[in-house]
Formats: C-alpha cells, structure tokens, sequence
C-alpha cells in the first residue's frame, strides 16, 4: 500500500466507553461527504491498517462517528485514540475556492492583507476549541486562529495561502 496514494482525513479523538465507538475529528469543514465509507485507513507505527466500517453517523460538520468491525469493544477501539485516519485519494471531494485539506497546505507561503509574507505554514494544530494555523517566521512561532473568517484566498499553483489576520496577533508575535 503506497502512503501517496491515500490523504489524510482526519485524527481518532477518543471512543465511546460503552459502543466502542470511535469520534474522529475529520480535517474538513464538511465531514458529511464521506459518510458511508466501508473501509478506512488508521495510520499504526507508520504503516495504514485498513478497517471496516460498521456503521458511521455524522455528529457535527467536523466530526463523524464510527464503529469498526472486529474493533466494537471499548477495550479494543482504545487503541486508536490519537490515531490519524486515512482515506484513498480517489474518495477525495471536489473542493471549491478557498477550500482545502489540511495536509495540502502544510508548507504553504502564509501571506497575511497588512503584514505580506509571515512566513510557512508548519502545521495545523487540532485543539478542543478550534483548530491552529503554526506559522514559522525566521524561526519564530506564529499561532492564527484557523477560521473562515480568516482565510482570504487560496493560491495552490503558488503555494500560498492568503489571510487577514486580527488587528494586534501578529504583533504579538513578532515584538520583541
């Protein structure tokens, strides 16, 4: 199984105590397009497991859940917590605009509307509240919110990702 050929879809957040139900936090604004998948992939030391789907149900816009067959107990679904979780690149969605999938971007020029170039996106933080643009500037961290407010445009043949910052984030950043 080649790794490229799969992106990645989301992260196991945790599972249910009593159903074994996992809650996988999906890297999409619009989890509901990949409701009835019958297989997944969850990544284990570095390889892709392929599972398949019991049943799954959309909890959020973000948030899909899913029991998994021969993985139904509590004690076995345990084990994908903070798993990430793969899908064939074929099952990819057609994405409009400003659209995008986590993993595409990572790497990304971050142009902000007032400060230009701040530089590289590093990764997208998956925290309880919401998720995290980290931002390298010459070696500096810069942490932006990541919501549709913020995003600005979408340049994928050059790789950049245009934004419009809060007044005073970015400054908090790079004062020294």
């Amino acid at each position: 199984m080649n790794k490229k050929e799969f992106f990645e879809f989301g992260m196991v957040k945790k599972f249910n105590r009593k159903s074994g139900e996992l809650s996988i936090s999906t890297h999409t604004d619009d989890a509901e397009n990949y409701i009835n998948s019958p297989i997944i992939f969850i990544e284990i030391d570095g390889g892709l497991v392929p599972l398949y789907v019991i049943s799954d149900r959309l909890r959020d816009s973000k948030t899909i859940q899913v029991l998994l067959e021969d993985y139904s107990s509590p004690e076995k679904a345990q084990q994908f917590v903070d798993c990430p979780v793969y899908l064939p690149k074929k099952d990819i969605s057609e994405l409009h605009d400003n659209e995008f999938y986590f993993n595409e971007i990572i790497g990304f020029e971050v142009v902000d509307k007032k400060y230009g170039s701040i530089g590289f996106l590093e990764k997208i933080l998956d925290r309880p509240e919401q998720k995290i643009l980290q931002i390298n500037h010459q070696g500096k961290e810069i942490l932006i919110p990541l919501v549709d407010e913020i995003i600005d445009k979408l340049k994928r043949k050059k790789k950049q990702l245009f934004i419009r910052a809060p007044d005073g984030l970015i400054d908090l950043y790079l004062e020294e």
